[in-house]
Formats: structure tokens, sequence, C-alpha cells
């Protein structure tokens, strides 16, 4: 059967099926996985530290650095021959964030909940076999929880990951699932009954909670949206510490109020 030629299902693939694949451009992918080195915190690399990172010679590194400053996803150092992203990589981002329209119609929604729970309230999407947060809001008393935008999750250790799968297509969710019990097999022996439980919690309840599973000093609860946005699929959470808190306020009290709170993002959006 010939491959299809168009990118559906690209992101459910296996990684080696996805190498593989007649569309697969190589020279694409090595100049994103440069752009992914910094993606950990790293405010500079040099040549050599991404060649280690990449497993790749340093004479293709170069060539791959050169282009990316060339085209402004990169910035060199001409002290330390160092890089740095670049703003570019921000004019890339920005339209996906500005798309899913979470700040400008559920801000408000958003603080005053952040403020009576005193956690940070964030917004989710599957990025391959982890969570990126594309919102976070926080009051000024909130905890130290609180993520930054753009950073990463994993999918089946937190409330916001079982959440965000919950709400993935059948056939979707079947891929991400079966990769992710090759990919992290002990992740899914720990954690894969841990799973099931949260999906029947959002049968239940419309949402799920998870104490210490990630980080022991963490609770959330997490509560998926009905509909995609932009034809991407979110979730919402609600971090605490997890001494602050205990399940019954979690249960009664944090989830059914982010419940009422995503619902009413989806109103203002149309996505009821």
């Amino acid at each position: 059967m010939r491959p299809a030629k168009n990118a559906e299902g690209a992101d459910t693939l296996e990684s080696g099926e996805f190498i593989q694949h007649p569309q697969y451009a190589s020279t694409l992918a090595n100049g994103l996985a440069v752009l992914g080195c910094f993606a950990g915190g790293a405010l500079t690399l040099g040549n050599k530290d991404i060649a280690e990172q990449l497993h790749m010679s340093r004479p293709t590194v170069s060539r791959l650095t050169f282009t990316l400053v060339g085209l402004g996803y990169l910035r060199r150092d001409p002290s330390t021959s160092k890089y740095s992203l670049g703003p570019a990589v921000l004019s890339l981002g920005y339209p996906l964030l500005s798309r899913l329209m979470i700040r400008q119609v559920g801000a408000a929604l958003m603080l005053k909940l952040s403020d009576y729970a005193q956690g940070p309230i964030s917004a989710g999407v599957r990025d391959r076999m982890q969570v990126v947060y594309v919102e976070t809001i926080h009051s000024r008393e909130s905890n130290e929880t609180r993520p930054g935008i753009g950073s990463t999750r994993p999918l089946l250790r937190t409330a916001i990951g079982r959440a965000i799968l919950y709400g993935l297509p059948g056939a979707e969710r079947a891929a991400v699932l079966k990769q992710l019990r090759r990919a992290e097999p002990q992740d899914w022996e720990r954690h894969g009954a841990d799973l099931d439980a949260s999906f029947a919690e959002i049968e239940q309840m419309g949402f799920c909670l998870v104490r210490g599973a990630w980080r022991s000093t963490i609770a959330a609860v997490a509560v998926p949206m009905h509909k995609a946005v932009s034809g991407m699929h979110l979730a919402f959470n609600l971090t605490v510490p997890s001494f602050s808190t205990t399940d019954d306020v979690l249960r009664q009290d944090f989830g059914p109020r982010l419940l009422g709170l995503v619902h009413s993002i989806e109103d203002m959006i149309g996505q009821a």
C-alpha cells in the first residue's frame, strides 16, 4: 500500500516508521533538532555541545547553525562563538498562541480561580509524547508550582497529561498509548492502571486528580476540553502544593470549580 503523501497521522507514527517514511525530510528534521537542544533551558550552546547532544558531526552542526543564524532562529555571540535562540522563534510561536484565544476570553476567570485556590491555572496540548503548556495565569499569591509557557510535562504522570489523552479522538488516543507503552515501559507499568482510573474519574466527575505521581510535592486537578481548538485538543489544570490541600478539597471544591471554568471558556469561544 502506497504511503499517504500528506501529514495526517505523522505525529503518531513510531519513531522508526517516521524516519523511514518516504516523506521524511532529514535535513529539516536535523535543523529543528538543533533548535530543540535549547528546550531544556540552556541559554547558550556551542557547535560542540550541539554535536554531542545530537550525535552529529561538528561540520554538519556548523552548517545547520550557520543557516539558522541567517534565518533568524539562532543568534551567535562573537565573543564566545556560542548560540542562543533568535527572535524568529517567537514569530513562529505567537500565531499559535493567539489562535487559541485562551488569554483573550478566559484570563479574568482563570485569575479569579487562581486567587481563590492560590495555585496557577494552565492550559496544555500534546506535543508528541509530552504535554506542552500554552497558557498559564497565576495570582500574586500563587505558589511555586506554576509552569512557564512552553515548558513540558509527562503525559502519563500528570493530571493534565491524562486529561489530554482522554480528550483525544479514539484512533489518535490508541496510537499515542501504543507509543507510550513502547517508549516508556517503566512509566507504563507503574501508571497504566492509574491512567484508567483517571479516565473513569473524568467520565464520572468531568475532571481527574493526581497527587505526587510526577513530583511528590504537587497535587493537581485537570479537565479536558470537549472539542479541539484550532485543531488541537487542550486540557486545563490547577496545581497546588500537595501539603496545602486534601483529596476531598480537590474532588469537592477545586475540581468542580475548574470544570465550571472550562465550560465557561468553551461557551465563550463557541466550543460547547
